[in-house]
């Protein structure tokens, strides 16, 4: 199953089609510390899928940096995490980043679209804008 990801935050969702052996065209997220989280995850499965968790649990271990399990997991340079708010200034750019991973995976169409509403406890939309004061009004 080929899957594209919109509004991924740090990849809930995604992990269920990791799960399922999903090849990913893309995850696109605006903050970089859920991007770093979906790279990160992104190693575990790359480095799973061919026998090699020892990597990932050195770095659980702290015997090698992030930037270490990316590379040797070979993500490194990898163009899946897109970290970019969606908006008309931005589409175009985005849309080439994920034709390019269609293009270079050799990937006819993409099967299903998957987005992640905002996480409730961590999100300043919705309720966390309700239960906090200094947020309401804001928009």
């Amino acid at each position: 199953m080929i899957v594209l990801d919109l509004f991924s935050g740090a990849g809930g969702l995604s992990e269920g089609f990791f799960r399922e052996g999903a090849t990913f065209v893309g995850h696109v997220e605006a903050d970089i510390h859920a991007c770093n989280t979906l790279r990160t995850r992104t190693a575990y499965w790359n480095l799973k899928k061919n026998n090699r968790l020892n990597i990932y649990y050195d770095y659980l271990l702290k015997k090698i940096t992030r930037d270490e399990l990316w590379k040797k997991a070979n993500i490194l340079n990898s163009n899946d995490v897109i970290n970019a708010t969606i908006s008309d200034k931005t589409f175009n750019d985005i849309v080439k980043k994920i034709k390019k991973n269609i293009k270079e995976k050799n990937i006819k169409q993409v099967d299903v679209i998957i987005g992640d509403p905002p996480c409730q406890a961590y999100s300043v939309v919705g309720r966390a804008r309700v239960n906090n004061p200094t947020l309401k009004g804001e928009a």
